[in-house]
């Protein structure tokens, strides 16, 4: 099958991130990284940068993220529901901070929402489907989200040979910075020379502008590390 029609990359990167039975591998990783999926598609569209300080070492970006920063460019609308309300927010945010917003800290105060809302998006196409905690002698477990399998499989048929062959567009490679950064399973890892070369700006990667290779580094960087509690 085909998805029914182009996903945001918040809803795709949701839909990876849902297991066959509904359950995520690490809540406290998806709900940043669907954030920062929003920021994203934001990026493909030109409204946004995310600026992160790097310099070089024996040939490789070594990047800092304790202050990488959101870079609002363009408050056009988008033609999605749900993407215009946030670009004024990041506007007015903007504005109030002479020019930029820290990431992370837009990146925490967004991440709970933003899970909700593109969670609730995919179950009403279809996509999710919502089954509810169900409780028996006094142990309960909690509402899980079971993913389309076609559609989920429709999906990871586009992103594996990214990953695994550098295949890559504009979205594919923010949306495999996220997913790798958000340690989601996707039956396919980076190479170590996919890894040297992502670290060195070279390869396939090359083919894409600076300032966009860097946002998804910058974006990647404001997904935690594991907890397990998913």
């Amino acid at each position: 099958m085909a998805l029914p029609s182009r996903l945001s990359l918040p809803e795709e990167f949701a839909l990876l991130a849902h297991r066959d039975n509904g359950t995520v591998h690490d809540s406290s990783q998806v709900v940043a990284g669907c954030a920062a999926a929003e920021l994203a598609e934001f990026a493909v569209r030109r409204r946004l940068l995310a600026r992160i300080r790097k310099t070089k070492k024996f040939g490789f970006d070594v990047y800092f993220p304790s202050d990488a920063a959101i870079q609002f460019l363009d408050a056009s609308p988008t033609g999605l529901g749900w993407a215009d309300a946030l670009l004024a927010e990041l506007a007015r945010g903007s504005a109030a901070e002479g020019g930029s917003v820290r990431l992370r800290r837009w990146v925490r105060r967004r991440r709970r929402t933003a899970l909700a809302l593109h969670r609730s998006a995919l179950v009403e196409r279809g996509l999710l489907r919502r089954d509810p905690g169900k409780g028996f002698a006094g142990i309960f477990r909690g509402e899980r989200h079971r993913p389309d399998l076609a559609a989920r499989g429709v999906l990871l048929a586009a992103v594996q040979p990214a990953i695994g062959e550098d295949r890559y567009d504009e979205r594919m490679l923010l949306l495999c910075d996220l997913a790798k950064s958000a340690d989601l399973e996707l039956g396919v890892r980076p190479t170590v020379r996919q890894r040297l070369d992502r670290g060195r700006g070279i390869g396939a990667v090359a083919a894409f502008p600076e300032e966009l290779r860097d946002t998804g580094v910058a974006l990647g960087s404001a997904v935690p590390m594991s907890s397990q509690d998913g």
